[in-house]
């Protein structure tokens, strides 16, 4: 049996929104009770269209919102109870690249800052040992060492996400939240970018959680697909079975939607 890195549990997340002075606020069930888990060294995607809940789901996994109530364990721990020193491990473990490309990165700094930033404020490694490192994410992730000094503006959309990545693998993380990575991109700049997540998942051995609305990327590269509606999971099972015999009318109905070529 795979080995369980995340398991959700019952995981509800609810906001209350100010109607006004005289009405009564109102709930926003933006979670409604989901559950599932995510395996050692797979890519679990989870699909749906906006406003279904998938990048809710994403941040409580981050720890970025606290969930109204339920569990999320990582490697059987509950993560909604770390603090402190186990809090800041919890971080380095879990790492997240973010849908905009540009948005993500600080403009005033280089891109040997901001690839080496989680590497100052998470460890003692020296200057030299932080740039060494640096350069090596680089490479990994395509980038010529001469971009060491370069501002994000010089780059392009693709190169940027690039940049991301290489942050994202900086602290030697187990699991990589992927929450839209290529939707802002050329489709075929995605191309390429997913199969820099390929190589890289397979090099260092990384759990993908892939946030997408588009069924299509996730084909390729998801094991196991999450389908969401309305804050809750209305499937849930291999990518070959939901694309081959999918049970819920809203899957269908996503399958249906993706562009055929002819």
């Amino acid at each position: 049996m795979s080995e369980i890195v995340f398991e959700i549990k019952n995981l509800k997340k609810h906001y209350e929104i100010n109607m006004g002075l005289f009405s009564k606020p109102k709930i926003i069930k933006a979670l409604d009770g989901i559950s599932f888990n995510v395996k050692k060294g797979e890519i679990l995607s989870i699909v749906g269209e906006s406003g279904c809940g998938k990048s809710t789901t994403a941040k409580l996994m981050l720890k970025i919102e606290e969930p109204t109530s339920g569990d999320i364990l990582f490697e059987g721990k509950d993560i909604t109870k770390l603090e402190g020193d186990e809090l800041r491990e919890y971080r380095k473990k879990v790492q997240i690249i973010f849908q905009d490309p540009y948005s993500s990165l600080n403009p005033r700094w280089k891109v040997g800052q901001i690839i080496g930033e989680p590497l100052i404020l998470n460890t003692d490694m020296s200057d030299k040992e932080i740039k060494e490192r640096v350069l090596y994410l680089m490479d990994k992730v395509g980038m010529l060492p001469e971009w060491y000094e370069r501002y994000p503006h010089q780059f392009s959309g693709g190169q940027r996400q690039r940049i991301g990545i290489a942050r994202a693998l900086a602290l030697n993380p187990e699991v990589i939240v992927c929450d839209e990575p290529v939707s802002a991109l050329d489709v075929s700049i995605q191309a390429q970018v997913l199969n820099l997540l390929l190589e890289l998942q397979e090099e260092f051995n990384l759990t993908y959680i892939f946030i997408s609305h588009d069924l299509s990327v996730v084909e390729h590269i998801s094991d196991r697909i999450v389908v969401m509606y309305f804050g809750e999971i209305v499937e849930c099972d291999t990518v070959d079975t939901i694309f081959d015999n999918p049970q819920h009318d809203y899957t269908k109905k996503l399958i249906n939607a993706i562009p055929i070529i002819n």
